[in-house]
């Protein structure tokens, strides 16, 4: 089935979120598709009975050169640049509604809960979100400066994304965040239910030594 779910989807992590709504824990799902790759995601939708709402605008991608960005600004529908519509899925069709408007409103507060962030993380994303989407948009900073300590559990290691290798799917407030650990965990539970070999994959590459900004970082 995770197989499957790549070819649809395009990566391992949005295939997992896929998974994790289809397993009740999470209420929605939000993924960024460009309009060529949509048909495959409908299909998948229509044929599992989940709502999928698609955003009234399209976000155009800055930083192209990244094969993973959190960098893009809304542009209008019928904007000649290429840009990624946003997907709204859910088991519940009000709560993809909801997403949509949440975040056409720039609600992120209402939208992280209906993402199924932990608040904790919500509350760090809206405090840090005025200057950080004016710089790379990626959070770093100020996770590090939140974090205190050079050991941390690799559940909570959100520095190989660019590897398709995540157990997150949010910024944690910080690398010690429990609640994030705790939805790590579950989500690593989820991956070995449907692939073992996978989830030790994930282990084996999350857990490893990174150096940032000359702070040396031990996921263990």
């Amino acid at each position: 089935m995770l197989n499957n779910l790549i070819q649809i989807f395009g990566t391992k992590t949005k295939a997992l979120e896929i998974i994790y709504l289809l397993e009740g824990l999470k209420p929605v799902v939000r993924h960024g598709f460009y309009e060529h790759e949509l048909h495959q995601v409908e299909e998948f939708c229509k044929t599992n009975n989940l709502s999928i709402i698609k955003s009234p605008y399209k976000v155009v991608i800055v930083d192209v050169a990244k094969s993973y960005s959190n960098k893009g600004i809304k542009v209008n529908i019928d904007d000649p640049r290429q840009g990624m519509l946003f997907v709204y899925i859910s088991k519940d069709e009000e709560k993809a509604m909801l997403s949509n408007i949440h975040e056409t409103e720039n609600n992120h507060r209402e939208l992280g809960i209906l993402l199924g962030y932990p608040q904790c993380c919500i509350d760090f994303f809206i405090k840090h979100e005025p200057e950080q989407s004016k710089e790379k948009n990626d959070y770093i900073k100020p996770i590090l400066n939140n974090s205190e300590g050079y050991e941390f559990p690799f559940q909570n290691n959100i520095f190989i994304k660019d590897f398709d290798i995540t157990l997150l799917n949010h910024f944690p407030c910080s690398l010690n965040c429990q609640n994030s650990l705790e939805l790590a965990k579950i989500h690593l539970n989820i991956i070995r239910k449907y692939d073992a070999s996978l989830a030790t994959y994930f282990i084996e590459r999350l857990k490893r030594k990174i150096d940032i900004d000359n702070r040396i970082l031990e996921f263990i």
